[in-house]
Parts: structure tokens; C-alpha cells; sequence
């Protein structure tokens, strides 16, 4: 092997990098150029696979961060669409029964103004089923009428009403399914009772009560088709009805009550409360049968 030289002619400080090198012929093996006890170097990884681990990172790390924010929303109470409160109806307290509101949309409470003309109280009858007009041309004021139409004509031969609740939930006080939104007009000692029938407001009861009070008008002298008014004795509806049958019971609600039920239909006709069953007795009210008794 001849000696190396520099191209630039040996110029100082340049040392020979093949200095430490043994000779060596032809036939001799090659010099290790690493030292033997260094370990192998790792060898490269493929892009592809490095390409598939981090997305797999990635896709790890969104799932991480998705299931955290909705942990947070699901922390945070939604704001609830509810039908506006109907007035009236109980808060809920825990530990108390309470009336559950209705999902049907709450009308207005506006006051339904007179209709028509007054009609003369001697030809208005209370009937089982409506307030008949003994008046040609002048329509009953039939339950399931339109309210605006039946309070209305009312309102009419009565003046303003005495007492309007405004839509509330019934508790079933005025003999309407618990739950069901009702709404009262009361005309002295008559009440109207108004319910609602899909998206109808409807007369559909009615009840006439001395006690309900706000006395000397002429709702006071509203009677039966058959001549039985509030505050007669128990003598005459006896009397009057002799042909039907009539019993007295406890109600939970009322207390004592009549109770008038046809002698061929066996039906419920009219019912009320009562001083007591003694002769003497008074007949406080006269009732329609209650919005949820009926078929």
C-alpha cells in the first residue's frame, strides 16, 4: 500500500487519517471498523405504520375530549318547554300530593261578553243535560254547546258574572276529572261549569247552591222542569217527584245529598245537597250529574 499524500502538499498540522491503520494484504480479512460490543442499531420504522399509530392517537385523544364535554353538558340542567302555570295549580312540594298539569295549551281567561238577548228566568229549566229555554226560536243551553255562546247568553240575562276562575287544574271539587283544566262562572247561586274538549271551550255542567251566595238576583229563582227549586223542603221534592226515585247518601265532598234517579232509565238525573232527609229539611243546591261521572 503506498503512503498517502496530501493534495496540498503536507501543509502543517495535517496528519494522516489512515495512520492507525495496520497493513494488511489482500488475503487478510478486513479490520472491524465498530467496536463488536456496540448493540445494532434499532432499524428504521415503516411511515405506514408510524402514520397508523398516530392516528390512532388522535382518534383516541377526540374521544377522550368528546366524552368530557358531554359530561359537562349533561351536568348542566336544560332550560324545559312546560305549558305556561294555570292559576291555580298546586307547587310542587315533596312529600305532598299534587295535581299534575295538563299538557293541553291553557286558553285565555279573557270574560266571555254577553250574546244575544236576556231571557226571561221563568222559561229557563234545569234539565240533567243542559238549561232548556221553553222559548221558540231560542236554542237550549245544551252541555258540549260553545261556551262563548251558552256563558254568553247568560252573561246576557244575568248581568256580569259574579265569580270567574279563570282556567285552573280541577281537583275535582266541581265534579270534573282530576287533572282536566275547568273553568267556573257563577252567576249568584248558579255556577256554569266550563271544561275543554280538544281545542273547545265548553259548557258542560252547571250547579245551583244557596250557599254559594251573592243572593236576590234572578238566578236566585231558577227551577226545574218540574218546579223544584233551591231552598224547597224536602216534603216537596218528594213530592214533585214521586213518581221517580229519590235517596239521600253521604258524599265526601258535599256531605249530605238528594240524589234523583228515573224510575225507568235507573239513571242518575239530578243531585245536591241537602240540610238532611227529615221533611223539614231544606234543599240547599240542584246539580247536574258531574263532568266525570257521566259515559
Amino acid at each position: 500500500m503506498s503512503d498517502p499524500r496530501d493534495p496540498f502538499n503536507d501543509p502543517p498540522g495535517w496528519t494522516d487519517p489512515y495512520a492507525d491503520l495496520t497493513d494488511f494484504s489482500p488475503n487478510d480479512p478486513l479490520p472491524p471498523l465498530e467496536d463488536p460490543r456496540t448493540p445494532p442499531a434499532t432499524p428504521p420504522g415503516s411511515p405506514l405504520l408510524t402514520g397508523l399509530v398516530v392516528g390512532l392517537l388522535l382518534v383516541a385523544l377526540s374521544v377522550a375530549i368528546f366524552q368530557l364535554l358531554k359530561s359537562d353538558d349533561e351536568g348542566t340542567a336544560a332550560t324545559p318547554t312546560t305549558t305556561a302555570p294555570v292559576e291555580g295549580a298546586e307547587t310542587t312540594i315533596p312529600g305532598e300530593t299534587t295535581t299534575t298539569l295538563p299538557t293541553t295549551s291553557v286558553p285565555d281567561s279573557t270574560p266571555y261578553p254577553p250574546t244575544g238577548s236576556a231571557i226571561d228566568v221563568d222559561k229557563m229549566k234545569l234539565k240533567s243535560d243542559r238549561v232548556a229555554v221553553q222559548i221558540n226560536d231560542v236554542p237550549d243551553l245544551a252541555f258540549g254547546d260553545f261556551a262563548d255562546i251558552s256563558i254568553g247568553r247568560l252573561t246576557a240575562t244575568f248581568g256580569d258574572p259574579d265569580e270567574d276562575t279563570g282556567w285552573q287544574v280541577s281537583t275535582g271539587l266541581w265534579g270534573v276529572c282530576n287533572g282536566d283544566l275547568e273553568r267556573i262562572v257563577r252567576f249568584g247561586p248558579f255556577a256554569a261549569i266550563v271544561t275543554i274538549d280538544g281545542t273547545s271551550e265548553i259548557f258542560n255542567g252547571y250547579r245551583q247552591d244557596l250557599s254559594f251566595g251573592d243572593l236576590g238576583g234572578d238566578a236566585d229563582e231558577l227551577a226545574t222542569l218540574s218546579g223544584l227549586k233551591a231552598g224547597d223542603s224536602i216534603e216537596t221534592l218528594e213530592r214533585i217527584y214521586a213518581s221517580e226515585r229519590v235517596t239521600f247518601s253521604e258524599h265526601p265532598i258535599v256531605g249530605t245529598v238528594f240524589e234523583l234517579y228515573g224510575s225507568d232509565s235507573g239513571q242518575l238525573l239530578l243531585w245536591g245537597p241537602v240540610q238532611g232527609s227529615e221533611p223539614d229539611n231544606k234543599v240547599i243546591g240542584i246539580y247536574a250529574p258531574d263532568v266525570c261521572d257521566r259515559p
